[in-house]
Parts: structure tokens; sequence; C-alpha cells
């Protein structure tokens, strides 16, 4: 067995606990034409791993705002908290709706979502549903206006309320909240929908959110999608797509009218199951023009890995792919400023098992240093996320030893 099929095999692999771990609304691809079996509605019966399950964190006029998933014999909460110094110094964590057993359906790369505008904050959740099928059903949301001190049931994204919704994303601008996410509801009248990417967006803060636009009609069942926002009102989506299955990109100007751009690395992969692989999107100016950053994953046996790319015309086009790490790396993100850093982040294969790696860029993403191990020897450690600071860059990934998972950040 050559080189290339054992990495791709490690990289299913590690998709394939992913999905066992989270078998919601991706547990039937929708290229097989096979009927699904029959399954319980009953709860899976399954060792629990302790500690953080889901991980989000954005970056707002100089604070650091991070949400984070606690299990803990079985039942699930959230926690929210903040820095104003780059992550040195943190807020007290205040547990989101109170709730010591939330009823959530989330893991890494279909983590719960955050999002600030002012003073209001917004999570969202796919909510946990013993009486659906895969237990995964309609998104979940709460409201906070003073800090996250306090937090109530709030309006969702999706006008189509059944469900299921998943692998959310959120942004913010001065105008808008923005929420994109996977959904199968049907359309023309028919019976049921395939999985395509929603849009919605609210100019209230979060209190109502206007009419959903389907970015895509037919998209990747499970991958986890990303929302930007470039300060000239206008909305990136960096999603997976199908046929073929590489990360497109497109956006929504102030009209909420949205132009596809273009695939984010033509890696021309056709692939028919769930790689739970997504990617990462960053803005920054160079030379007074706006410059976008991309890091993306692909298992394409010919171009295993995370790439980095750059487009300076608003993503129409791309530079050539430039791959980051090895062929194991799989789960990516990035984050720019406008002084010419750039660092990016990822998982791979390392001598001791899956861990986490960055690399950095000092003249906007021309030249990169060579990869540098974030993450602790002898612990698994998956999904890094990267946000710019008022010191510079924060990033943070979670580690476990097999029983017990925890959040770990460091300073860049």
């Amino acid at each position: 067995m050559n080189k290339k099929l054992n990495i791709l095999l490690i990289i299913l692999l590690a998709s394939s606990v992913a999905i066992a771990a989270e078998k919601g609304i991706h547990g039937v691809t929708k290229s097989s034409h096979q009927p699904a079996k029959a399954l319980s509605h009953k709860r899976m019966k399954r060792p629990q791993m302790s500690g953080v399950y889901s991980v989000d964190l954005i970056s707002n006029n100089g604070r650091v705002h991070l949400l984070t998933g606690m299990q803990q014999d079985g039942k699930k909460s959230l926690w929210y908290r903040y820095s104003n110094d780059g992550g040195q110094h943190w807020s007290d964590s205040h547990k989101v709706l109170n709730n010591d057993d939330l009823a959530i359906r989330a893991s890494r790369g279909n983590d719960a979502q955050i999002t600030v505008q002012g003073k209001s904050i917004v999570v969202t959740w796919t909510k946990f549903d013993p009486a659906v099928r895969f237990n995964s059903g309609p998104m979940q949301a709460a409201r906070s206006v003073n800090g996250g001190k306090s937090w109530q049931t709030s309006a969702t994204p999706p006008d189509w309320k059944k469900g299921p919704h998943g692998f959310a994303d959120m942004a913010s601008d001065d105008q808008y909240m923005h929420a994109v996410w996977l959904d199968s509801r049907p359309i023309n009248n028919q019976e049921k929908g395939q999985q395509g990417v929603r849009y919605a967006r609210s100019n209230d803060g979060g209190l109502s959110w206007q009419k959903n636009l389907t970015v895509d009609s037919y998209s990747c069942s499970c991958c986890w999608n990303t929302v930007e926002t470039d300060g000239k009102n206008n909305t990136y989506v960096l999603y997976r797509d199908k046929n073929p299955s590489d990360l497109s990109i497109g956006l929504i100007n102030n009209q909420q009218q949205w132009k596809y751009l273009s695939h984010v690395g033509d890696f021309n992969w056709q692939f028919d199951g769930c790689p739970h692989i997504g990617g990462g999107l960053a803005f920054q100016t160079v030379l007074g023009n706006q410059r976008l950053h991309s890091v993306v994953g692909t298992a394409h046996p010919e171009h295993l890995g995370v790439y980095y790319l750059q487009s300076d015309d608003a993503g129409k086009n791309w530079s050539s792919a430039k791959q980051l790490g090895n062929e194991s790396a799989i789960h990516s993100d990035i984050a720019a400023h406008d002084n010419g850093r750039v660092i990016a982040v990822w998982d791979m294969m390392a001598e001791n098992g899956l861990a986490t790696f960055f690399a950095e860029s000092k003249d906007h993403g021309n030249n990169w240093s060579e990869a540098e191990q974030l993450s602790d020897p002898h612990m698994r450690a998956t999904h890094p996320r990267i946000v710019k600071t008022v010191k510079g860059f924060l990033a943070v990934w979670t580690q476990s030893n097999g029983q017990q998972q925890r959040l770990v950040m460091k300073e860049l």
C-alpha cells in the first residue's frame, strides 16, 4: 500500500470518527441512492469523553469572544467569556441560559457558534432531539445584551424551522449579523430536499432574522461553512461544493444578492462521502488594496493536505496553491493583520499522533516559515482556530488523552 493511500485512509478514518460522534444531518450521503436502514431514535449508548466538546471564538473591535461547550457526566453546557488583551486575561465565565444540561448536538467541526454586534451577543447550536432520526434537530439560539452575564432564548436564523440544521457559522459588521448553515429543506414542492447552503441576516442584533437565501442548493453534507465580512458591505461564504467536492466561494452584497465566484483551489476532487474538512478566510490591506487569504483542505489523492491561497481581485482568481505541512494535514484556519503578518494553523499527523501546527508569513502571504508544532506531545490535538488580536494572534485548539478533552490556547 503506497504512502498516499495510507494518508488518505488516515484522513477518512479521522472523518469517520467525527461522523460516528456527530451523526446528524450528514448521516446518509445524497449521492447514495440506497434507502437508509430504519434506525432507532433512542440515544446511542457509547462512552462519552468529558471536557470540551465545542469551541468558537471571534475578534470584534479588539475584544476576543470565546464560546466553549463543556460536557460532564453526559450533561452539556455552553460557557461564554471575553478578553480585552489578546487572551492574557479573561472575564468571568457565564453559562448560556444558566443551563447545566442543554439539549445540544455539537462536536468539533460542527461547533456551537457566536457572533457580536454592539452590545448584542448571539450564540446558536443544533438541538439534540431524541425523537428524530440521528437525534439532530433544528437550530437553537440565545442572546445577551449585558456582556454575557444573562441570556434569553432568541429567534433563530432559519425560516424553515423543522431542521435538522448544522455546520453553521456567523459573522457581524456595522449593519448586520450574518449566518450560514446546512439544511435539506424541500424546494419546489418536493417531498424531501437536497442538502444545501442557506444564509440569513439580522438588522436588529439577532432579535429577528430576514428571509433566507439559498446560496447553493446542492452542497457537501458535512463540512463546516465559513462566513466573513470585508467591511465594504460584502459577505463572503466559503463552503464545500459537490461535483467537484472542492471548496467554493461567493459573495452576498448589501442587497442580499448572491454571486458565485470560484473554487478556492481547483483540485477537481470528486468524492461521494463526508470528509468533514472545511477551510478559513481572512482579509488584509496590502498597499491600499484588499487581499483575501484562504486555507482549504482536500483529500484528493494527488493533492492531499491543507493549502494556502491568496486573491487580490475579491475572490475571482487565486494564486497557485501552497501546501502547508504534509499530506496528512486536515483541519485549518487563518488570520491576518494589516502589518503584513499572516498565520495559518492546522492539524496533521506527528510522531506521536494528530497534532496542531502553525506557520507564519511576515510579507502578506508571499513567503512562509517552516511548520512548528503548537500542541503538547502524546496528546491528540485537533481543529485549531485562530483570530487576530490587539497584540497579535490567538490560536486555540482542543487536545485529549482519550478520556478528557481540554481547550488549549497560545498567543502568537
